[in-house]
Protein backbone atom coordinates (compact mmCIF):
# COMPACT_ATOMS: atom_id res chain seq x y z
CA UNK A 1 0.00 0.00 0.00
CA UNK A 2 1.47 3.02 -1.26
CA UNK A 3 1.69 6.11 0.91
CA UNK A 4 0.79 9.49 -0.15
CA UNK A 5 2.36 12.14 1.61
CA UNK A 6 1.47 15.82 1.46
CA UNK A 7 2.89 17.89 -1.48
CA UNK A 8 4.37 14.55 -2.34
CA UNK A 9 5.62 13.72 -6.17
CA UNK A 10 5.64 10.57 -7.50
CA UNK A 11 8.90 9.34 -9.04
CA UNK A 12 9.35 8.55 -12.78
CA UNK A 13 6.94 11.46 -13.53
CA UNK A 14 7.50 13.39 -16.46
CA UNK A 15 9.38 16.66 -16.05
CA UNK A 16 9.22 17.53 -19.86
CA UNK A 17 7.73 21.28 -18.73
CA UNK A 18 11.04 21.90 -16.63
CA UNK A 19 13.18 20.72 -18.97
CA UNK A 20 12.85 22.32 -22.42
CA UNK A 21 15.82 25.12 -22.77
CA UNK A 22 15.35 28.21 -25.29
CA UNK A 23 17.97 27.85 -28.73
CA UNK A 24 21.14 29.58 -28.66
CA UNK A 25 21.59 32.74 -30.70
CA UNK A 26 24.73 33.36 -32.61
CA UNK A 27 26.74 36.11 -31.66
CA UNK A 28 26.62 39.08 -34.03
CA UNK A 29 30.69 38.67 -34.88
CA UNK A 30 29.52 35.41 -36.63
CA UNK A 31 27.15 36.82 -38.61
CA UNK A 32 29.12 39.66 -39.79
CA UNK A 33 31.85 37.14 -41.45
CA UNK A 34 29.44 34.83 -43.04
CA UNK A 35 27.36 38.23 -45.09
CA UNK A 36 31.44 39.53 -45.60
CA UNK A 37 31.89 35.77 -47.25
CA UNK A 38 28.43 35.78 -48.95
CA UNK A 39 29.20 39.22 -50.44
CA UNK A 40 32.40 37.79 -51.79
CA UNK A 41 30.99 34.46 -53.41
CA UNK A 42 28.81 37.28 -55.16
CA UNK A 43 31.40 39.47 -56.47
CA UNK A 44 33.66 36.66 -57.86
CA UNK A 45 30.18 35.24 -59.51
CA UNK A 46 29.91 38.57 -61.13
CA UNK A 47 33.77 38.84 -62.25
CA UNK A 48 33.29 35.10 -64.06
CA UNK A 49 29.95 36.20 -65.48
CA UNK A 50 31.62 39.39 -67.33
CA UNK A 51 34.50 38.13 -68.38
CA UNK A 52 32.40 35.58 -70.34
CA UNK A 53 30.27 38.03 -71.84
CA UNK A 54 33.49 39.83 -72.95
CA UNK A 55 35.16 37.19 -74.56
CA UNK A 56 31.89 35.89 -76.32
CA UNK A 57 31.96 39.59 -77.82
CA UNK A 58 35.19 39.47 -78.54
CA UNK A 59 34.98 36.24 -80.67
CA UNK A 60 31.98 37.39 -82.56
CA UNK A 61 32.85 40.39 -83.38
CA UNK A 62 36.55 38.90 -84.87
CA UNK A 63 35.19 36.19 -86.34
CA UNK A 64 33.96 39.36 -89.37
CA UNK A 65 37.40 40.47 -89.56
CA UNK A 66 39.70 39.48 -92.46
CA UNK A 67 42.49 37.40 -90.89
CA UNK A 68 45.42 39.55 -91.45
CA UNK A 69 48.18 38.27 -94.57
CA UNK A 70 51.80 38.21 -93.59
CA UNK A 71 53.13 40.88 -95.93
CA UNK A 72 55.29 39.22 -98.54
CA UNK A 73 59.19 39.97 -98.02
CA UNK A 74 60.43 42.16 -100.68
CA UNK A 75 62.92 41.62 -102.74
CA UNK A 76 66.28 43.04 -101.51
CA UNK A 77 67.54 45.73 -104.12
CA UNK A 78 70.15 44.90 -106.83
CA UNK A 79 73.26 46.81 -107.41
CA UNK A 80 73.05 49.27 -110.36
CA UNK A 81 75.44 48.11 -113.18
CA UNK A 82 78.07 51.05 -113.14
CA UNK A 83 79.22 52.06 -116.52
CA UNK A 84 81.58 54.88 -117.70
CA UNK A 85 78.91 56.35 -120.51
CA UNK A 86 75.38 56.19 -118.08
CA UNK A 87 73.18 57.38 -121.47
CA UNK A 88 74.86 54.77 -123.22
CA UNK A 89 71.37 53.14 -124.20
CA UNK A 90 69.51 56.19 -123.82
CA UNK A 91 67.45 56.83 -126.95
CA UNK A 92 66.10 60.06 -127.36
CA UNK A 93 62.89 60.84 -129.02
CA UNK A 94 62.92 62.21 -132.21
CA UNK A 95 61.64 65.39 -132.58
CA UNK A 96 59.13 66.70 -135.42
CA UNK A 97 60.68 69.96 -135.89
CA UNK A 98 64.16 68.17 -136.63
CA UNK A 99 64.26 67.73 -140.14
CA UNK A 100 62.67 71.61 -140.62
CA UNK A 101 65.71 72.41 -138.69
CA UNK A 102 68.10 70.28 -139.94
CA UNK A 103 66.90 71.89 -143.17
CA UNK A 104 66.58 75.53 -142.62
CA UNK A 105 70.33 75.18 -141.38
CA UNK A 106 71.80 73.70 -144.17
CA UNK A 107 70.21 76.16 -147.00
CA UNK A 108 71.26 78.74 -144.01
CA UNK A 109 74.95 77.74 -144.64
CA UNK A 110 74.59 77.21 -148.17
CA UNK A 111 73.57 80.81 -148.54
CA UNK A 112 76.66 83.24 -148.82
CA UNK A 113 77.66 85.17 -146.00
CA UNK A 114 77.03 88.53 -146.31
CA UNK A 115 79.97 91.04 -146.45
CA UNK A 116 81.73 92.62 -143.80
CA UNK A 117 82.44 96.09 -144.30
CA UNK A 118 86.08 97.22 -143.41
CA UNK A 119 85.80 99.30 -139.82
CA UNK A 120 85.56 103.11 -139.71
CA UNK A 121 85.95 105.50 -136.85
CA UNK A 122 83.99 102.97 -134.58
CA UNK A 123 87.26 101.07 -134.31
CA UNK A 124 88.71 102.48 -131.29
CA UNK A 125 92.53 101.91 -130.44
CA UNK A 126 93.34 101.85 -127.06
CA UNK A 127 97.13 101.96 -125.24
CA UNK A 128 97.40 100.33 -122.05
CA UNK A 129 100.66 98.93 -119.45
CA UNK A 130 100.14 95.84 -117.06
CA UNK A 131 101.19 98.19 -114.43
CA UNK A 132 101.21 102.25 -113.38
CA UNK A 133 105.35 101.57 -111.89
CA UNK A 134 107.91 99.32 -112.70
CA UNK A 135 110.84 98.84 -110.46
CA UNK A 136 114.23 98.21 -112.20
CA UNK A 137 114.36 94.69 -113.15
CA UNK A 138 110.48 94.79 -114.36
CA UNK A 139 109.68 94.37 -117.67
CA UNK A 140 106.99 96.47 -119.06
CA UNK A 141 103.97 94.44 -120.37
CA UNK A 142 102.55 97.03 -123.91
CA UNK A 143 98.92 96.28 -124.70
CA UNK A 144 97.28 97.28 -127.87
CA UNK A 145 93.34 96.87 -128.02
CA UNK A 146 91.10 97.16 -130.22
CA UNK A 147 86.98 98.10 -129.54
CA UNK A 148 84.23 98.10 -132.19
CA UNK A 149 82.28 100.69 -130.46
CA UNK A 150 79.52 100.72 -133.51
CA UNK A 151 76.58 98.54 -133.51
CA UNK A 152 77.77 96.22 -136.84
CA UNK A 153 80.36 93.75 -136.95
CA UNK A 154 83.42 95.13 -138.93
CA UNK A 155 86.90 93.64 -140.12
CA UNK A 156 90.03 95.25 -140.31
CA UNK A 157 93.98 93.71 -141.26
CA UNK A 158 95.13 93.49 -137.47
CA UNK A 159 98.54 91.64 -138.17
CA UNK A 160 101.60 92.55 -136.96
CA UNK A 161 102.42 94.38 -140.06
CA UNK A 162 99.79 97.37 -138.72
CA UNK A 163 101.02 97.52 -134.92
CA UNK A 164 103.52 100.23 -133.83
CA UNK A 165 104.22 100.20 -130.21
CA UNK A 166 106.13 103.73 -129.44
CA UNK A 167 107.28 104.53 -126.09
CA UNK A 168 108.90 108.21 -125.17
CA UNK A 169 109.77 110.06 -122.93
CA UNK A 170 109.36 114.24 -123.19
CA UNK A 171 110.64 114.74 -126.79
CA UNK A 172 112.63 112.09 -126.83
CA UNK A 173 111.57 108.58 -128.53
CA UNK A 174 112.77 105.84 -126.20
CA UNK A 175 111.91 102.90 -128.12
CA UNK A 176 109.81 102.15 -131.42
CA UNK A 177 108.76 98.53 -132.07
CA UNK A 178 109.73 98.54 -136.06
CA UNK A 179 113.50 99.24 -135.60
CA UNK A 180 113.31 95.81 -134.25
CA UNK A 181 110.73 93.99 -135.81
CA UNK A 182 112.03 90.37 -137.23
CA UNK A 183 109.02 89.55 -139.17
CA UNK A 184 105.59 90.67 -139.88
CA UNK A 185 102.01 89.48 -141.33
CA UNK A 186 98.91 90.92 -142.35
CA UNK A 187 96.09 89.50 -140.55
CA UNK A 188 92.45 90.23 -141.19
CA UNK A 189 90.04 89.67 -138.33
CA UNK A 190 86.52 90.36 -137.79
CA UNK A 191 85.52 92.47 -134.51
CA UNK A 192 82.00 91.97 -133.79
CA UNK A 193 80.06 95.10 -131.94
CA UNK A 194 81.43 95.83 -128.48
CA UNK A 195 84.15 93.30 -128.92
CA UNK A 196 87.74 93.66 -127.34
CA UNK A 197 90.53 92.54 -128.99
CA UNK A 198 94.18 92.95 -127.43
CA UNK A 199 98.15 92.33 -128.40
CA UNK A 200 101.08 92.12 -125.82
CA UNK A 201 104.69 93.12 -126.21
CA UNK A 202 106.89 92.83 -123.79
CA UNK A 203 109.30 95.51 -123.58
CA UNK A 204 112.95 94.45 -122.17
CA UNK A 205 113.48 98.42 -120.75
CA UNK A 206 116.51 98.82 -123.57
CA UNK A 207 116.59 102.05 -125.89
CA UNK A 208 115.95 101.26 -129.66
CA UNK A 209 117.48 102.47 -133.14
CA UNK A 210 117.02 101.85 -136.63
CA UNK A 211 119.08 98.60 -137.68
CA UNK A 212 117.90 97.29 -134.08
CA UNK A 213 121.81 97.75 -132.64
CA UNK A 214 122.69 95.08 -129.62
CA UNK A 215 124.20 97.41 -127.55
CA UNK A 216 121.15 99.44 -126.93
CA UNK A 217 121.54 101.80 -123.24
CA UNK A 218 118.75 100.58 -120.65
CA UNK A 219 115.76 103.37 -120.31
CA UNK A 220 117.14 106.24 -117.39
CA UNK A 221 114.37 106.45 -114.34
CA UNK A 222 111.67 108.47 -114.80
CA UNK A 223 108.01 109.34 -116.86
CA UNK A 224 107.27 107.78 -120.24
CA UNK A 225 104.42 107.20 -122.25
CA UNK A 226 103.06 104.78 -124.72
CA UNK A 227 101.61 105.24 -127.95
CA UNK A 228 100.41 102.44 -129.70
CA UNK A 229 99.11 101.96 -133.78
CA UNK A 230 96.97 99.87 -136.21
CA UNK A 231 97.74 101.34 -139.84
CA UNK A 232 96.69 104.61 -139.68
CA UNK A 233 94.62 104.80 -136.22
CA UNK A 234 96.36 105.51 -133.09
CA UNK A 235 95.52 105.31 -129.28
CA UNK A 236 96.17 108.45 -126.90
CA UNK A 237 99.55 108.02 -124.44
CA UNK A 238 99.16 105.97 -121.73
CA UNK A 239 101.62 107.45 -119.13
CA UNK A 240 103.44 105.11 -116.69
CA UNK A 241 106.66 105.27 -114.68
CA UNK A 242 110.13 103.60 -114.59
CA UNK A 243 111.49 103.37 -111.09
Amino acid sequence: MVQKGAGGTPRGGSHDGDDRRPPRRESPEVYRRRRIMAALAAGVLLVLVAVGVVQAVASMLGSDEPEPTPAAASPAPSAAPTTPEPFADFTPRPDPDASATASSTASASARPEEPVEECGSELLVRASTDRDTYTQDAEPVLVLTLENTGEDPCRVDAGTSQMVYEVSSGSDSVFDSRHCQAGSEDREVTVEPEQELSARLTWNGARSAEGCPADGEQAMPGYYRLVVSLGERSSEPAPFVLE
